[in-house]
């Protein structure tokens, strides 16, 4: 951690990475960049409240985070999540950041849809007194309950950095239009995916993950890793 008195944002991402894709590297990196390479730690859930539960485990999850981070020193792989026990609630994961980083600004980054369902998850209410907000477009995302605009007004990244908390940034692009289920579909059909970074696709096929044949060969293994 930077100290206390740093006033560079401190980005939560949380999820599932199940598993980690482009599009989500790629909407941190957007995020980080906007506001000054700020640093974002990559949360895998243990135990996720509101979605069902990831076909690979909390190790695999997180060895494929940090596969697809490697290069990306601004991106950050974190485990505390994975550590706790219980649901992982996204207010639990602040409280202990907020504890962590005292007055510096905290981003919590969410997809659009993620924001358009605030409403319901728990104990919404309180995380303006926590974080701030990075909304990454979704396309057709529903707009968000009046109340949850309400609570965090939109502003831009220079606003997020000059407090701590209670703001929202609604990002332009990229899109996080990438779909986990199709991504793991097409690796048990073909054994590759283009979403997915040829790292982690080589860490599937090691380790079996997603219904991948152990005979199947991904074209990842002929083809240069390039980032």
């Amino acid at each position: 951690m930077r100290p206390a008195h740093d006033t560079t944002p401190l980005v939560l991402f949380g999820g599932t990475f199940d598993p980690v894709h482009r599009a989500h590297i790629s909407a941190a990196r957007s995020v980080s960049r906007v506001l000054g390479e700020a640093p974002v730690h990559l949360l895998p859930n243990s135990v996720p409240p509101h979605r069902p539960q990831p076909l690979a485990n909390g190790e695999q999850r997180l060895a494929m985070l940090k596969l697809a981070c490697k290069g990306h020193p601004q991106l950050i792989p974190d485990d505390w999540e994975l550590k706790q026990s219980g649901p992982s609630y996204s207010l639990l994961t602040l409280q202990h950041y907020r504890k962590q980083i005292g007055e510096r600004p905290l981003v919590f980054m969410i997809g659009a849809d993620s924001f358009a369902n605030l409403h319901h998850w728990h104990h919404w209410q309180d995380y303006a007194a926590l974080c701030h907000l990075a909304v990454v477009p979704r396309p057709d995302s529903p707009l968000a309950d009046d109340r949850v605009q309400a609570a965090f007004p939109e502003a831009d990244a220079d606003s997020l950095a000059g407090q701590a908390f209670g703001l929202r940034l609604m990002l332009q692009r990229p899109f996080l239009d990438v779909s986990a289920t199709a991504i793991r579909q097409a690796l048990k059909e073909k054994g590759d995916c283009p979403a997915l970074d040829p790292a982690v696709v080589d860490h599937i096929h090691r380790h079996h993950l997603y219904n991948v044949a152990k005979s199947s060969s991904p074209e990842s293994d002929t083809r240069p890793h390039e980032r």
